[in-house]
């Protein structure tokens, strides 16, 4: 009898502690070794004070694996668009460094993930591009 309702409780256990486990996100080895291979959708861009979301449907940031991101667009009424660029990350400290090159011109950018959120900046000439991604 005692038996029976050990092994009764451990599957009841069992079956309280298994919808916890998310195999394809928490469980996963990517998850636990590089947390932050992810897609982050642009929640905030302003280049000087004009508000860019306004003109399109999304931005999105996508790091596709441990070397190689793809930066996506689409503008409102128009059709997608991606640029593949490569990045290296410190782990200790967490910051980015990714370069992506697009018609011709080679771009680098720094920046630190914290809590799932990042932000670039970059100056043109007297304006401000602002944008700030958060993990989906």
């Amino acid at each position: 009898m005692k038996r029976k309702f050990f092994v009764f409780a451990l599957l009841f256990a069992f079956l309280l502690v298994l919808p916890a486990c998310d195999m394809a996100t928490g469980g996963s080895l990517k998850t636990l070794t590089k947390p932050y291979i992810a897609t982050y959708e642009c929640v905030e861009a302003r280049l000087g004070q004009q508000d860019l979301l306004e003109k399109y449907e999304y931005i999105n940031i996508t790091l596709l694996n441990a070397k190689e991101f793809e930066i996506s667009f689409k503008p409102n009424g128009g059709d997608k668009k991606s640029f593949k660029g490569e990045y290296t990350v410190n782990p200790e400290t967490r910051e980015f460094q990714g370069e992506i090159g697009v018609m011709g011109i080679n771009f680098k950018e720094k920046t630190k993930i914290e809590n799932g959120e990042f932000t670039l900046t970059r100056n043109f000439i007297h304006v401000t591009l602002f944008m700030k991604f958060k993990m989906k």
